[in-house]
């Protein structure tokens, strides 16, 4: 199956889930917590036989190089399922393409469980799906493979390169399954990649946990082998995402005044909100939102009367004014928050604002070059953006379209940081690898309609509407050479 023919699915299903992200830029494992992806129950699918690529739903088939398979939604003993049969093909999978435009866009570190049971011989779970790239073509033909060996009741963890042949392997680890698992019926089949990590569990007893760093990000799939069948019930997808942690301001005022007058203590605090993912029994993710709010303001008056005498005979009332106050800063884990981005998804934990903050944490700031480009770009960017940010919050229909404009910055993010590994070594390269990149796609994307609009607009009008490539070109050189001097100089002022 040649993945270039399945532009429709993939296409579709990206401009719907771009960039999710966690993870498309990397994260580490640690504390994370669990954001849902998808789910599948193939409940709402028409039963029958699919043929082609095009199976149910998202859901796109392929069998490898050649031969045959059947997949079909059954409805039997109370329950819908997706069954995938193979006749003489090898690679027999259903992949979620949710996640490919060119580059992989998804989630990086993830927990997938299927409710599924082997008919016949083998059947499981692929993950990491990455396509893979032959002449002009690209293939989804390398992933790992968690598959379950119904008679001899083992399960084994393989990296799988079909473009290298059947049995091409290494398999990383094969388990015996316990009896007290009936492969006879449906069973939960579990597998969580955490940066190298790979585990493997069955009706949540692990199995398997080994590390690998063959594969690093890709989607998700169903399986199973030649002259195998295999049926799902249902399948879920968990990302995990960095934790985000806020602190809100809290503001306290005090006003002293002699003279009869008043002693006024106001202490006023924001409101903290807790968003928590919960994975139970590997099937089920609660969402839960706490919301915490401090008591209401409180202000305490006291009367004091505040006198001196400087004769018996004399009294003199003295009035004394004093004003302090204390504001603590907002202060995040993790570097400055996204304002705009954060009031577009909702969630300072979105995986989209997850995405941003990590390609500027993770990648940009770690290098001279980067640190002192965000030292110049916050400055320009927080000085508008609280107030775009607010203007989002009430207003729903500037929030839709603020967050649609953001899925092309990060795609384009991603493509920059891709661009930008084979470099890794050199980080000061890489980040101007990534930075040129990421200017020109989002040039391309943002700057150029309106310039052709411009030039349209004027051509219409018969005006004359020229740039001189000369012109960007010397600009793009100047940059280099003041790039150049200020790597040797390790001069701020010239990276600016």
């Amino acid at each position: 199956m040649v993945y270039s023919l399945n532009w429709k699915k993939a296409v579709i299903a990206s401009l719907l889930m771009l960039l999710f992200a966690s993870a498309s830029i990397g994260t580490a494992a640690g504390a994370d917590v669990a954001m849902f992806v998808t789910a599948d129950n193939f409940d709402d699918y028409v039963t029958g036989t699919y043929t082609g690529s095009d199976g149910p739903g998202m859901w796109l088939q392929d069998l490898g190089e050649s031969g045959s398979a059947n997949y079909k939604i059954i409805s039997s003993g109370g329950r819908t399922f997706y069954k995938l049969e193979s006749s003489d093909a090898f690679f027999v999978k259903a992949i979620l393409p949710y996640y490919f435009l060119i580059l992989y866009i998804g989630p990086i570190n993830y927990s997938v469980t299927a409710s599924m049971k082997v008919d016949v011989g083998e059947g499981g779970i692929i993950f990491r799906v990455q396509p893979v790239k032959v002449g002009d073509i690209y293939y989804l033909r390398k992933y790992y493979l968690a598959t379950v060996y119904k008679d001899s009741r083992k399960v084994a963890l393989w990296y799988v390169d079909e473009i290298e042949g059947p049995g091409a392997g290494p398999r990383l680890a094969l388990a015996d399954i316990p009896e007290s698992i009936d492969l006879d019926n449906w069973f939960s089949l579990n597998v969580i990649a955490r940066g190298d990590n790979l585990v493997v569990k069955i009706n949540n007893q692990e199995l398997i946990n080994v590390n690998d760093d063959r594969l690093s990000y890709g989607s998700i799939g169903l399986y199973t082998f030649k002259g195998c069948a295999a049926s799902f019930d249902w399948i879920n997808w968990i990302a995990y995402v960095p934790q985000a942690t806020e602190t809100v301001t809290t503001t306290i005022t005090t006003t002293a005044t002699g003279s009869a007058s008043t002693v006024t203590s106001t202490v006023t605090e924001g409101t903290t909100v807790t968003t928590t993912a919960t994975e139970t029994g590997e099937t089920t993710v609660t969402m839960t939102e706490t919301t915490t709010s401090p008591a209401e303001t409180v202000t305490e008056t006291v009367t004091a009367t505040q006198t001196t005498t400087e004769k018996e005979t004399e009294t003199k009332t003295v009035t004394e004014t004093a004003t302090s106050t204390l504001t603590s800063t907002v202060t995040e884990a993790g570097g400055l928050r996204c304002l705009i981005a954060t009031a577009a998804f909702g969630s300072e934990i979105a995986p989209q604002v997850q995405a941003l903050r990590n390609f500027r944490d993770g990648f940009v700031t770690r290098t001279f070059a980067g640190e002192n480009f965000m030292k110049a770009f916050n400055a320009f960017y927080y000085s508008w953006s609280p107030y775009v940010a607010h203007a989002e919050y009430e207003n729903p229909i500037l929030r839709d379209i603020v967050k649609t404009s953001i899925y092309p910055l990060l795609f384009s993010l991603d493509v920059s940081k891709q661009a930008a590994e084979p470099f890794s070594t050199i980080p000061e390269l890489a980040v101007l690898i990534s930075g040129l990149v990421a200017a020109s796609l989002i040039g391309l994307i943002y700057a150029a309609p309106i310039v052709v609009s411009i030039f349209l607009i004027l051509r219409w009008k018969g005006k004359q509407f020229n740039i001189k490539l000369l012109y960007p070109t010397a600009a793009l050189i100047m940059g280099l050479i003041l790039f150049a001097l200020a790597e040797a100089s390790a001069s701020p002022l010239l990276m600016i």
